[in-house]
């Protein structure tokens, strides 16, 4: 009796420690890091360290900072400490088919979507690239020594480019060039 209930009880420890796939993280496929650290920073740690793993779709700034030595991933925990700010802006970049003021609102009907698109941004004196998905929409991270929330960013797609502080770009709706590229 003691040998068949030893028997139901590894059994069915057995199948309760069986390994499950992992479920996919839903990570941007555009995300950029950019920054003057090594190569040997994690920095899509940092960011979920930081909480600042956000879906493309929620639109904006967010912004924290850390101490560099109590960080990890690949910061070193006594050598060069100092405060570190990661700043991750989403944008969804549309264009329209004119150019100038116009007076009019605009729906959706009258934009499109800038869809697989490399952007090219600059952020104060931090810069690199990221790709659009098939709606238009992107993500920058950017580390830096200093706050980026209040600085300009420049957005290029080939000769085309624009400016916008950093904490008030969403939603951006080009003109028509942008929609050629």
């Amino acid at each position: 009796m003691k040998l068949l209930l030893l028997a139901a009880l590894v059994a069915l420890t057995a199948c309760s420690t069986t390994p499950t796939a992992p479920t996919p993280s839903k990570t941007p496929p555009m995300a950029t890091e950019i920054g003057t650290e090594s190569s040997r920073i994690d920095y899509v740690a940092v960011q979920r360290a930081l909480n600042l793993e956000r879906p493309v779709e929620t639109l904006g700034v967010d912004e924290k900072n850390f101490n560099s030595c109590e960080m990890g991933y690949g910061y070193s925990p006594n050598q060069d400490c100092r405060t570190i700010y990661m700043t991750v802006v989403n944008v969804r970049l549309l264009c329209r088919d004119s150019e100038g003021t116009i007076s009019t609102v605009l729906t959706e009907a009258d934009v499109t979507p800038i869809a697989s698109q490399n952007i090219r941004w600059t952020l104060k004196n931090v810069q690199g690239q990221f790709r659009t998905d098939g709606l238009g929409y992107g993500q920058i991270v950017a580390v830096s020594p200093r706050s980026q929330k209040r600085e300009r960013l420049k957005l290029a797609l080939g000769n085309e480019f624009l400016y916008m502080r950093a904490n008030e770009i969403t939603k951006v709706i080009t003109p028509r060039p942008w929609c050629s590229m």
